[in-house]
């Protein structure tokens, strides 16, 4: 296959994987609500420098996705698809970007299998189709990296490289804050060493790099501190970069297996090729520098966010693209000379066989062994994971025959199967349990002159979005003692309830409430010791979501 067919066939991929339906679906609760909204209420006050949620300023993450996300708003004039853009675009260059960089450091076709499998994994999939700021992340640390390995192996070139090395690290710095600039020097200065190659960061391509940088990421940071000083750095730096990486907000994924596992599963259907590429990345290391450098780049950060408290499955998300670089590279073996050794045919086999089970087993739990009252959502999702297995066992049946061409265009294929059930077999189903839009609107149509409504904490950024404003209340069920809000990061316009005893109190204030609640919240409130027991009249349920009025007489 020539470029341009490679090209056109990336470009067709990207567009089905990525774009396509790309606004059909609603916004997932609750951070594609966060990101929305911002940009919303920016979009609406003309604000370009500061970041506001609730007509407050907001320092969860700096202003460079915010710039893509508002220019999406502007072109398309806001929506679903709007919101979304950013990340699919973002994706589809990191794609090309991966195919890019895959042929200069390996074969033409071992780039184009790089850039296949990273567009067709399962999470790269679904992290496209979400407004989120990692994949834009993604894309500048990538280009970074690259761009830092032509500086170290191509010299006369050093200098052009290694200023767009500066340049693609000023935006990562400028999209996520300080980890945009650690994640690129700890592989880079963990590689130099181990090689005592040279460093590249020297001469005028240094001078006019740090340049570059101070140009594109000093402007924005400076405007804050002089807008808001120390507040800046406390709740930027210290509280959202620092104390992240000291304390854990999510304690459910706080373990050392965490990201291995997040990156295996992502990697679905492609995992009895990643498998068979670690094995054979941890042979090549010592003789190959081109393998030594992603390794570098992969093991160090994995280290790190690890070590981090803090732990999500979005973190680690650029290392899909060094897994996606040593699978292409093996791939590219695999359809020029078939396995290297017996012991590799039977672990890919294996593997392959492997993969179909476990979805045929994880089918099967969620048919006969979840107990009626759990995620129903989950449920739902039953036939589509029992289509998949008939599907996936299509790869492993090319896979035990050697036929490695069709063993990719089919796991490929597998992808695309499970894309296309997402948004035209099940899309319902994701609408109903992971969105608030339908609830919202729901309540719209419910609410009474000059009614409040409150809401639970995970969704209130969506009932915020939907409905045009601000809840009066948000109620949440502490914890700990000690607790007085729900958030990680405190939005201090909103008023927060302390279980059902705040919502009763807040209730007596008026003649009715309206509530926004999810499930969970309801069983609170609904318990035999709560206040608002037998005062609470359920109007519409949808999926997790309820809506209904809490009456000020007993």
């Amino acid at each position: 296959m020539n470029l341009r067919a490679q090209f056109f066939t990336l470009i067709a991929l990207c567009s089905v994987l990525f774009w396509l339906r790309l606004g059909h679906l609603p916004l997932i609760d609750p951070d594609e609500p966060f990101y929305a909204e911002t940009t919303k209420e920016m979009v609406e006050r003309n604000e370009w420098l500061t970041p506001t949620i609730f007509g407050e300023r907001q320092f969860e993450k700096p202003i460079f996705f915010y710039w893509q996300s508002m220019l999406a708003w502007k072109i398309f004039g806001g929506g679903n698809f709007a919101a979304r853009a950013p990340s699919a675009a973002a994706a589809t260059l990191l794609v090309l970007l991966t195919w890019w960089f895959g042929r200069r450091m390996f074969s033409a076709r071992a780039g184009f299998c790089a850039a296949v499998v990273l567009a067709s994994g399962v999470e790269y999939c679904v992290m496209s189709r979400l407004m989120l700021t990692d994949i834009c992340l993604a894309l500048c640390i990538s280009a970074s990296v690259f761009c830092l390995w032509l500086a170290i192996n191509e010299e006369d070139k050093r200098d052009k490289w290694l200023i767009l090395h500066f340049v693609a690290s000023a935006f990562a710095m400028l999209t996520k804050g300080p980890v945009g600039i650690l994640v690129p020097t700890l592989g880079s200065i963990c590689y130099l060493w181990l090689t005592k190659t040279r460093s590249p960061w020297r001469g005028k391509g240094l001078v006019l790099g740090l340049l570059a940088w101070v140009v594109i990421a000093v402007p924005w940071y400076a405007t804050m501190f002089a807008k808001y000083g120390m507040e800046y750095w406390h709740r930027f730096f210290v509280h959202e970069n620092w104390e992240r990486l000291t304390s854990a907000e999510h304690k459910h994924s706080n373990h050392w297996w965490y990201y291995i596992m997040i990156l295996v599963a992502g990697s679905l259907p492609w995992i009895p090729l990643l498998i068979s590429a670690i094995v054979r990345t941890v042979k090549e290391t010592k003789t190959d520098r081109r393998i030594l450098f992603l390794v570098c780049w992969f093991v160090p950060n994995l280290i790190f966010f690890t070590i981090c408290n803090s732990k999500l499955p979005t973190y680690t998300f650029f290392l899909f693209v060094t897994l996606a670089l040593i699978c292409g590279h093996l791939l590219d073996q695999w359809i020029g000379g078939g396995f290297r050794t017996k012991g590799e045919r039977i672990l890919a086999s294996s593997l392959s066989v492997l993969q179909v089970v476990l979805v045929l087993l994880a089918a099967s739990i969620i048919t006969l062994m979840l107990p009626k009252d759990s995620n129903l959502f989950i449920k739902d999702l039953t036939p589509l994971i029992f289509v998949l297995v008939a599907f996936i066992a299509v790869p492993m049946f090319f896979m035990l025959k050697q036929r490695f061409v069709a063993w990719a265009a089919s796991t490929v294929g597998v992808t695309v199967v499970i894309i296309l059930m997402m948004q035209y077999g099940v899309d319902d189903k994701v609408r109903l349990y992971s969105s608030t839009e339908g609830i919202a609107a729901e309540a719209m149509k419910q609410r009474l002159p000059g009614e409040p409504i409150i809401t639970s904490s995970f969704i209130a950024r969506a009932v915020t979005y939907y409905t045009g404003s601000m809840p009066q209340g948000v109620i949440f069920f502490p914890s700990t003692a000690e607790q007085v809000q729900p958030y990680f990061t405190p939005h201090p316009p909103l008023h927060m309830l302390r279980g059902a005893a705040g919502a009763k109190e807040f209730a007596s204030k008026y003649p009715s409430v309206l509530c926004v609640f999810l499930n969970r919240d309801v069983r609170h409130c609904e318990a035999d010791q709560s206040p608002l027991k037998g005062r609470m009249e359920t109007l519409a349920t949808m999926g997790e979501r309820v809506l209904l009025r809490i009456k000020t007489a007993p």
